[in-house]
């Protein structure tokens, strides 16, 4: 009997200890292997890509999708539509000029003005070769006076154009809760 009970308490610390050692949650790492761990993550995030003077590239999209006619006020609302690359380039998801979709908001009848540019752009998930089609899940605010509003959605080259075409449509902004 008294050699269960040691046996037993001595299998019971053998536990503690190694669950208590599976639960660590530190990973000692040197601040070298961080440098070197962080250097090769920007390395890996970010390909180097060729030198291209987007000034001379022609800069054109189709749209596929639509405006929904009803958004919630002041709220971020989720619009998914398709961009197929009609440009001479890839269009970049990263780095210094990269593709992003804006938008823009105009008063339909006597509402007030909105924001030109409320500042919210959506990345593309990936670069976009010339013929090839992107999905992207636009996250437009909307205005928080309720009414009748034209949205115009439009894809950028962030620090080059706008592309100049858009897809737009008449959207009531109305309160959701």
């Amino acid at each position: 009997m008294k050699k269960n009970k040691i046996f037993i308490t001595v299998l019971s610390i053998i536990l503690v200890l190694l669950f208590i050692t599976s639960c660590s949650r530190e990973t000692l790492v040197s601040p070298e292997e961080t440098k070197v761990v962080e250097e090769k993550t920007k390395e890996e995030a970010e390909p180097e890509r060729p030198s291209i003077d987007y000034s001379k590239e022609t800069h054109d999209i189709k749209y596929d999708g639509y405006i929904p006619t009803f958004l919630c006020a002041g709220e971020v609302n989720l619009i998914k539509i398709t961009l197929k690359n009609k440009s001479s380039f890839t269009w970049p998801s990263s780095g210094k000029f990269p593709v992003r979709v804006g938008y823009h908001w105009f008063p339909k009848g006597n509402q007030p003005e909105p924001s030109w540019d409320d500042g919210g752009r959506t990345l593309i998930p990936e670069d976009v070769a010339p013929d090839e089609s992107v999905e992207v899940i636009v996250k437009v605010k909307a205005p928080e006076n309720i009414g009748w509003y034209i949205l115009q959605i439009e894809a950028l080259q962030e620090g080059v154009t706008w592309f100049q075409k858009v897809i737009k449509g008449s959207t009531y902004v109305d309160k959701c809760k």
